[in-house]
């Protein structure tokens, strides 16, 4: 039986389609081609709907041309909805027993029940996340946070090192709050831990939380030389009133003040972000917020989203008042002082 993966969203989503081709093979599967796939993986997002609109439109395609289609990822429940209306399987990738069962039905496959971890520089260090921004789907998709025990993330490190990966790049939601109730194995721990692993490698992580960034892991960057020098740190607004209706836990203020901590220790520091324009209530003035932040910090990449409003989430009850035509306005300006690596 012949496979396809197509990957929509972040990073995590990558590994999980790492972690499912790996699996199929393992189980007799070949990977192939869009066309020649008897069986097409739609690795989903549901952060923002022209996604799921294009992995619908995709999935119709599919199951025309007589092709099984199974979803999965990031999916909120009326999301989910749309595709079994049209007949898409949907499957929780937290839930190995179900895609045994599903391929067991489609071809008598049998898979071991022992996972393995595959290849790959990208390590999900934990799943899930507590922080319920009013915009976001994944408390909802990925469920509340759940570190995974330190001594399986350093096997796979170790197992990457030895594989040859010159670079890790750790996952997770929130990397700051990684075991944020056990002092002595919290990130700054892990990453020390990793550090020390013999062998020619870099590591980086993402992404972090402004509220949970502590000096201890500021300390880490600073001093661990297999560490890259560069913190994703999130933004989203420059504007308090709108942090506050998106439920991020800091002020425009606070923001600024860690920015000027990080660079006073790490001078050689990369801060990348994250923002969102166009969030409902957002006006001008506090968009132009938004473009303070960004000349005051220098910011060395920045990843600009339009508000997509995401039904199952808190910000769906305060609509999208904010006309697309603005959103892309505010989009280009902030675009325009971003660097874009080529």
């Amino acid at each position: 039986m012949k496979f396809f993966v197509k990957i929509f969203g972040c990073q995590y989503n990558e590994w999980d389609a790492t972690r499912l081709s790996f699996l199929l093979k393992g189980a007799g599967l070949s990977e192939s081609t869009e066309k020649e796939a008897e069986i097409v993986y739609l690795m989903n997002c549901s952060v923002r709907k022209t996604g799921v609109d294009r992995a619908l439109s995709m999935a119709k395609n599919y199951l025309a041309s007589g092709q099984k289609v199974i979803v999965t990822g990031c999916i909120l429940e009326p999301d989910q909805k749309r595709f079994k209306e049209k007949g898409v399987v949907i499957w929780d990738g937290k839930d190995l027993d179900k895609i045994k069962g599903l391929f067991n039905g489609f071809r008598n496959i049998h898979l071991d029940s022992k996972f393995q971890i595959p290849n790959s520089s990208l390590i999900p260090i934990m799943t899930g996340c507590n922080n319920f921004c009013s915009y976001c789907a994944v408390p909802y998709t990925r469920g509340r946070e759940i570190s995974r025990p330190m001594e399986e993330i350093l096997s796979d490190a170790k197992h990457a090192v030895e594989s040859g990966e010159k670079e890790i790049v750790l996952l997770g939601q929130n990397v700051n709050s990684y075991n944020q109730d056990n002092d002595k194995e919290g990130f700054a721990v892990l990453l020390e831990q990793i550090n020390a692993i013999p062998g020619d490698f870099t590591v980086k992580f993402t992404s972090n939380h402004p509220k949970d960034m502590t000096d201890d892991i500021i300390e880490a960057v600073a001093n661990l030389p297999k560490i890259v020098k560069e913190i994703h740190l999130p933004l989203q607004s420059g504007s308090n009133k709108i942090l506050k209706a998106m439920n991020r836990p800091y002020t425009k203020e606070q923001y600024l003040a860690l920015i000027n901590k990080i660079k006073a220790r790490i001078p050689e520091i990369k801060i990348t972000t994250d923002s969102i324009v166009g969030f409902p209530g957002e006006n001008e003035e506090d968009f132009q917020e938004t473009v303070e932040v960004y000349r005051k910090v220098g910011f060395a990449q920045a990843f600009n989203n339009k508000y997509s409003p995401r039904e199952g989430t808190a910000a769906w009850k305060l609509g999208d008042p904010i006309s697309w035509a603005e959103k892309q306005r505010r989009w280009k300006i902030l675009n325009d002082l971003s660097y874009h690596p080529e």
